[in-house]
C-alpha cells in the first residue's frame, strides 16, 4: 500500500501506472491485479486506508483550561492534515473529480467521516468539563454538528491554502496560531466565554 500511495502522490491518478505501483511496491502485477480488481479500486483503497491512518489521533487534552484544550486539540488536528504527503493525495483526488466523480465524491464523504468521529471523540472528552457541559453545543446530540464546525473552523482555512502553496512552509508557521485564534472563537460561538482570551 505504501508504494501504491507514493506513486498515487507523485504523479496522480491518471499519471500512476499498475506497472510503476508494482515495481515501487516490490510487488508483481498479478499480486496486485489479485487483490484489487482495477487502478481505481487500488486508488480508492489506498485513499480510504491513508485517511483512516491520517485521522487517528489521541490529544493531551487533559490538562489547561478549555481554551487551552481546544487549542491543542485544533494544532493537533491542523498538524496531522497539513502534511505534504496529505496534501500530495488530497490533490490527486480532486485532479479526478471531473473524470472520476463518483470516485472523487466517495472518498471525499469517507474522509469526512473519518475526520468527524476522530473529532467528535476528543469534543466528546472536552464537553465533559464542567464549565462547558451545560452549554446547548455540547450535548450529546449536539456534538456530531459541533464537532464538524470546530473542523470547518480549525482546518478548512488551512486546507485551502495548503491546496494553492506548492511550499507548505509558510502554511505551517501560521498553523499554531491559527488553531488558537480559531479555538477562541468557536467556544465564544459555543456560547463560553474565556476569561484568558
Amino acid at each position: 500500500m505504501q508504494g501504491a500511495l507514493q506513486v498515487f502522490i507523485a504523479r496522480g491518478y491518471e499519471g500512476a501506472s499498475i506497472d510503476e505501483i508494482a515495481e515501487v511496491a516490490r510487488a508483481g502485477k498479478p499480486s496486485i491485479y489479485n487483490r484489487f480488481t482495477n487502478k481505481e479500486t487500488l486508488f480508492r483503497e489506498v485513499v480510504l486506508r491513508w485517511a483512516q491512518k491520517s485521522t487517528e489521533m489521541t490529544a493531551s487534552t487533559t490538562s489547561g483550561s478549555i481554551l487551552e484544550r481546544f487549542e491543542s486539540a485544533g494544532t493537533l488536528i491542523v498538524q496531522r492534515a497539513v502534511k505534504d504527503e496529505t496534501i500530495g493525495l488530497i490533490r490527486s483526488v480532486i485532479a479526478e473529480a471531473t473524470r472520476h466523480p463518483e470516485l472523487a465524491t466517495t472518498i471525499h464523504y469517507a474522509m469526512r467521516a473519518h475526520g468527524v468521529a476522530t473529532v467528535m471523540k476528543l469534543v466528546a472528552e472536552l464537553a465533559e468539563a464542567e464549565e462547558i457541559r451545560s452549554l446547548p453545543a455540547f450535548a450529546p446530540n449536539n456534538l456530531e454538528a459541533t464537532a464538524r464546525r470546530f473542523i470547518d473552523l480549525v482546518l478548512l482555512p488551512m486546507m485551502i491554502s495548503s491546496l494553492f502553496h506548492a511550499d507548505l512552509t509558510p502554511v505551517k508557521t501560521e498553523m499554531e496560531d491559527h488553531a488558537r485564534k480559531a479555538a477562541s472563537f468557536f467556544l465564544r460561538g459555543c456560547g463560553y466565554y474565556p476569561t484568558n482570551a
